[in-house]
């Protein structure tokens, strides 16, 4: 009896969810910095792209999966929370199908990130329920809320962009790493260092590719952000701390947030058979902390209805993420006389006065997530649905 009123419990939130999020596919959002008026106008964010979905006959790119990569450059206007919306951006199409045209792309890259005397790649893996749209948008805003003054590249795969299709985005996003594993080795040769910023399914996509590329240094990664990491981290198979290893030896510094708030990553969990997700859990988290590992706990991050895309809709996230960019520890973000974007606590073992403790994000009480978010984070039961 209780393991069909979880079950109904977890119906009903996904009922609500979807009710308060919808589809992406659905929307026209307008996207937004998370900064005001900068009190003089902007320059259009470039933004390099690949993506293996279908083209579409109006010159974008359709929900589907293409079977083969597609790549680009859009000047995307990001406008602040006051000012008028901005026209989509148009799509420049560069050639990059194929080992030579991929290899033309990633200079054209590096010739950019010359220009702006540079050597580095912020590279941005979404998550799911994301069309092409919105991921061009947010991977600007990204640039733009970090003051990324290098690069930005965006690796869109084929998610369906719809809520109730998790299952096949999923599927959908395993398609996608060859693809960034190909980006990654040619940015390598052309002598650049990727940063990355990956979300929900991406970290999965990221992991893979970048820990396929590891054992023959193919790639080469400086910082690896992880924010709601859709990844089983089981008591007896924890797939986390293998994609880690495997990741570890070519980047110099993961930083994992996670947020008990994640409505989203709750209900992945019940798909999962209960497992939980890396994304979810911050204290079992810290078991992964190390010289190259760091552990934040966003659940005090303000964002969207379920509590998963905190890292675009949370200007203390933003703020962190740049200087986590600029290789920032952990220890130098929560001083006070420092960025003060983190606050330390201390737990048994580990103080903060000697050098340890547990790290949350700084965020003001009146900036948390509402009483609606609360109760159906504690109310929902985490019950398999098999």
């Amino acid at each position: 009896m209780s393991k069909r009123i979880g079950q109904l419990c977890v119906l009903l939130a996904a009922l609500l969810l979807a009710g308060c999020t919808f589809s992406d596919s659905l929307r026209v959002n307008e996207i937004r910095s998370v900064w005001g008026p900068a009190g003089h106008a902007l320059p259009p964010v470039p933004v390099f792209y690949a993506t293996d979905r279908e083209p579409a006959a109006d010159g974008g790119f359709t929900l589907n999966w293409g079977g083969t990569p597609h790549c680009g450059q859009a000047d995307v206007a990001v406008t602040n929370a006051l000012s008028p919306p901005t026209p989509d951006p148009k799509l420049a199409a560069i050639a990059c199908d194929g080992e030579p045209a991929m290899h033309a792309f990633a200079a054209r890259i590096a010739a950019a990130a010359k220009a702006r005397t540079c050597d580095r790649v912020l590279l941005i893996v979404h998550g799911y329920n994301v069309s092409f749209r919105s991921a061009l948008l947010h991977g600007a805003q990204n640039a733009r809320d970090t003051q990324w003054r290098c690069v930005t590249l965006l690796l869109n795969w084929s998610s369906e962009a719809k809520f109730n299709r998790y299952a096949a985005d999923i599927e959908r996003s395993g398609y996608a790493i060859p693809l960034l594993a190909s980006l990654l080795k040619e940015l390598k040769a052309e002598g650049l260092q990727t940063e990355i910023i990956s979300h929900s399914m991406g970290t999965r996509i990221a992991l893979i590719a970048v820990g396929s590329l590891c054992p023959d240094r193919e790639v080469q990664v400086g910082q690896f952000i992880l924010a709601a990491a859709d990844i089983s981290v089981g008591a007896d198979n924890d797939d986390f701390t293998k994609l880690l290893d495997r990741a570890m030896p070519c980047t110099r510094r993961f930083t994992v947030y996670a947020s008990r708030n994640d409505l989203a990553l709750i209900l992945s969990e019940n798909v999962h058979g209960g497992i939980p997700r890396a994304g979810r859990v911050p204290e079992h988290d810290l078991k992964y902390e190390g010289p190259k590992v760091d552990v934040i706990d966003a659940t005090a991050a303000p964002g969207d209805d379920a509590g998963h895309a905190y890292f675009i809709f949370s200007h203390e996230m933003a703020k962190d993420i740049m200087w986590v960019l600029s290789g920032a520890s952990m220890a130098e973000r929560a001083a006070p006389d420092g960025p003060d974007t983190l606050t330390c606590i201390d737990r048994k073992g580990s103080l903060c006065s000697a050098g340890g403790g547990r790290y949350r994000l700084r965020v003001a009480q009146a900036r948390r997530p509402g009483l609606v978010t609360d109760i159906l984070r504690n109310l929902l039961p985490i019950t398999p649905l098999q």
